[in-house]
């Protein structure tokens, strides 16, 4: 049994009339007859009762209508999908990335990007709000925190390890936190978004709620910018801090807490039957620039 049998199959009971369908695909009506008389042969059943005057299922052929159908719309999709995956990359490509990784880790690249994609148009709006990949249009975001249980489709970029951090000024001027209960007496910088932060300790996690920021500001480089000013502690990812404890612009502080809920950076884009070759072109491009594990994913002491 051939695909061409069942589109057959499907076109006589959508037309009412074998002779009809046999005409659309050049069959004389003997043709035709011998062909469906062969695909009942095959499945061992009568699926249609035919008379002069017209071409009915039988409770057979219903049967198999629906699974035809079924199986035809399923080939039908394979293909699309694979000659979709061999199209050349090409179109808008809108991408939502937190400020700090869009500026360090995504805009370095793009020329190297577009010099291999050049019929890729790059829209890349930087922002530390969450916001909602499939209703506000976006192709794909990453995201660097735990993901969340969703219908988004997800690969994985790196890493997210996290370090609370400080200046060598604020650590000469106010000293050394040993432990989470030590923080009650520093300066903290927090992030609105994120006013607990969770350690993990010899018995477990420990959450610290952040009373009385010395400042709090609801974007990622403004947190940075106030740790190497000397304003306080921060909780920054590695990520984003890596090159800075490497040179000592920034001391990490508490490494016998390590840090909680940190989760990885994802790239995270819509679901789909199958994903655009534009957003696998750059999820590819950059795991192949920063490598596994990227270099924020490794011990900067060691460096």
């Amino acid at each position: 049994m051939r695909l061409e049998d069942l589109q057959f199959f499907v076109r006589i009971a959508e037309l009412g009339s074998m002779a009809g369908a046999g005409r659309e695909i050049g069959l004389s009506p003997s043709a035709a007859s011998t062909r469906l008389s062969s695909l009942e042969k095959t499945f061992g059943a009568q699926l249609f009762a035919r008379t002069t005057r017209r071409t009915a299922l039988t409770e057979a052929g219903r049967v198999l209508l629906q699974h035809a159908r079924a199986a035809i719309g399923e080939i039908d999709q394979a293909r699309s999908i694979l000659e979709a995956s061999n199209e050349a990359p090409r179109g808008s490509l809108r991408i939502s990335c937190n400020t700090f990784f869009g500026r360090k880790h995504v805009l370095p690249h793009l020329v190297e990007f577009r010099s291999l994609y050049p019929d890729i148009r790059i829209e890349i709006e930087v922002s530390d709000t969450i916001v909602n990949v499939i209703e506000d249009g976006y192709d794909m975001a990453i995201r660097g925190a735990p993901l969340a249980d969703s219908s988004l489709l997800s690969r994985r970029l790196g890493g997210n390890p996290r370090a609370l951090c400080a200046s060598p000024d604020y650590i000469a001027r106010k000293g050394e936190p040993k432990t989470p209960e030590d923080l009650a007496n520093h300066d903290c910088i927090a992030m609105a978004s994120v006013p607990v932060w969770y350690f993990t300790g010899p018995e477990g996690e420990i959450a610290y709620e952040i009373q009385n920021p010395v400042i709090k500001g609801d974007s990622g480089d403004l947190t940075y910018d106030a740790a190497i000013y000397g304003l306080g502690l921060s909780l920054k990812s590695l990520a984003h801090v890596w090159e800075d404890l490497r040179d000592g612009r920034l001391v990490a502080v508490m490494e016998d807490y390590k840090i909680a809920r940190t989760g990885a950076i994802w790239a995270v884009y819509p679901p789909s039957q199958f994903v655009p070759p534009k957003v696998t072109a750059f999820v590819d491009f950059l795991i192949s620039k920063y490598g596994r594990p990227p270099y924020w994913d490794t011990d900067y002491r060691t460096a």
